[in-house]
């Protein structure tokens, strides 16, 4: 997510206002003012986003409403290591007592109670990526991860772990069914963007959509989840080479209809699915949640006027990565925006992040996309503001812009807290673009 904060750089003497926080367009992290969520839990409004992600999901069985607040109350406001602490706790605690109801026979409790674990535990390792050599990042994400598949194997087959060729390894992902008889139906694949996982995706579109009639596959591709963290794959901007064996994979399965395949990406993903689709036209429509037209400028807009020339000089590169290190140290948000962007896109610097940026455009690519495409906004949403409507004017296939409002409670970041409001639109559309005749 997009973060707010002061960056005093010397060779500008200027604000620095939000610089890269760009890439944290995942559903993430997001700096915003106090009116932005009413009832909020902590003055820290970092906190409070992150807070309103994981209690969102209660909607659809990956959070407890009261079980969100005892933690939240428990935690230092802007202290990373409470919140470490205190998610952590919840996690296990239900993830022990999956593992009794499950020895007792609860099968269906059991998984309620690993599916809400596993978010827990995902939320609990956010910030952890603050010291990228913290031990507790991937221990903490196979928590969440393992959790999740022991739900999974309670589902009855519905929830099924697939691993997806690519290249000389695989791709993890599951396999979500609306029912076990192989019939075919359309199929939604659906990725995340910046710092989401494949098990988050599960509360956050999977489920609404199986209650909906489709089946989805959810995968991971470099840059999330397993990907970076297990396998050390970074961002790519070509996502079609991710997309494309993904559809190759999907079309083999006796699950999925293979004319009618959409692709949906979130937050980060709202630049990488519409660029999968504009070279992959196997894609029957596209979801763009929210759209990204271009990254780069999205960044570079809000840094000195001479941040250019500061990337491509060494020496003031240097002294720019240590400043910014200076920040990174004194910033929760800072800390995090930055050391999680150079771990998944690979860079050892902040300034070499700032530079890898650089291709995460759609400007020349938007107008080859031919499918049905439609273009996601949210009138509060501070992280891609402006980013989503040149996006749907650069498009020339058919499309929609849809926006969502603060008055109807869903204008945050993918409408982050309104999974119900989100779902219900955008799934109103795909039926339209997907029904049958």
């Amino acid at each position: 997510m997009l973060n707010h904060f002061l960056f005093g750089f010397r060779l500008c003497q200027v604000v620095f206002l939000s610089l890269l926080i760009v890439p944290l367009v995942a559903a993430g992290a997001d700096e915003m003012n106090s009116t932005d969520i009413s009832g909020s839990v902590f003055q820290n409004q970092e906190f409070n986003f992150q807070f309103l992600r994981t209690i969102g999901y209660t909607a659809s069985g990956g959070a407890d409403i009261n079980e969100c607040l005892d933690t939240a109350f428990r935690i230092k406001d802007g202290d990373a290591e409470s919140w470490y602490g205190q998610w952590n706790r919840t996690a296990a605690r239900l993830e022990s007592t999956a593992e009794e109801f499950l020895a007792s026979g609860h099968k269906v409790s059991a998984k309620e109670a690993f599916m809400r674990a596993s978010n827990y535990y995902r939320n609990a390792g956010f910030y952890l990526d603050i010291n990228p050599d913290d031990p507790r990042i991937v221990s903490t994400w196979e928590k969440s991860h393992d959790c999740f598949i022991k739900a999974a194997n309670l589902s009855s087959g519905l929830i099924r772990p697939v691993r997806i060729p690519f290249q000389n390894t695989t791709l993890p992902g599951y396999l979500c069914l609306v029912d076990g008889n192989g019939t075919s139906r359309p199929t939604l694949i659906v990725h995340t963007g910046f710092d989401g996982t494949g098990e988050e995706l599960y509360f956050g579109v999977a489920k609404f959509a199986i209650d909906r009639g489709y089946n989805v596959l959810i995968f991971e591709g470099p840059g999330q989840g397993e990907m970076i963290r297990v396998q050390g794959m970074p961002f790519r901007p070509d996502w079609e080479a991710a997309v494309t064996p993904v559809i190759d994979f999907a079309q083999n399965l006796s699950e999925v209809d293979p004319d009618r395949i959409a692709l949906m990406g979130i937050s980060f993903g709202g630049y990488l699915a519409p660029r999968a689709a504009a070279f992959d036209h196997r894609i029957a429509a596209c979801i763009a949640n929210g759209g990204v037209y271009d990254f780069n400028a999205s960044v570079m807009q809000k840094a000195p006027p001479d941040m250019e020339e500061i990337l491509s000089d060494e020496n003031a590169s240097r002294e720019f990565d240590q400043e910014m290190s200076e920040y990174m140290n004194q910033s929760i948000e800072t800390g995090w925006a930055v050391e999680h962007g150079m771990i998944v896109f690979g860079a050892q610097t902040p300034s070499e992040y700032f530079r890898m940026i650089a291709p995460y455009t759609l400007k020349d690519v938007a107008p080859l996309i031919k499918c049905p495409t439609l273009v996601v906004d949210s009138d509060n949403d501070t992280l891609l503001a402006g980013q989503a409507r040149p996006l749907y004017d650069a498009l020339t296939c058919p499309k929609e812009y849809l926006l969502f409002t603060t008055e109807e409670g869903a204008g945050l970041h993918c409408q982050m807290g309104a999974m119900t409001i989100s779902n219900e639109r955008i799934f109103n559309w795909l039926d339209g673009v997907l029904q049958e005749g």
